[in-house]
């Protein structure tokens, strides 16, 4: 079940449409140019993620790098998420 969910590119669209919404709801809350990581993150992931789910039938090797590019991202927007909660406290 899990791994039909990864690969559904229903589910990817689905990621990237409420990653944009969610930059156009909170882009006049963001008031420093560091507050943009975490979503910028964010969108490379689901990015990442969903062209990995267009090129897995053409080249499996490159598929297999953009979702580990893709956990990277992830990785990296949970982090600065944590730390932009830290400096605006």
């Amino acid at each position: 079940m899990k791994n039909k969910l990864l690969k559904s590119k229903a589910i990817a669209w689905c990621a990237m449409i409420l990653i944009m919404a969610v930059i156009v709801m909170t882009f006049s809350l963001r008031t420093e140019w560091w507050c943009f990581a975490d979503i910028f993150f964010a969108f490379m992931m689901v990015f990442c993620h969903l062209i990995a789910l267009y090129l897995m039938k053409f080249n499996s090797y490159a598929s297999r790098k953009l979702d580990t590019m893709a956990m990277v991202f992830a990785i990296l927007a949970v982090v600065s998420l944590i730390v932009e909660y830290i400096l605006l406290l």
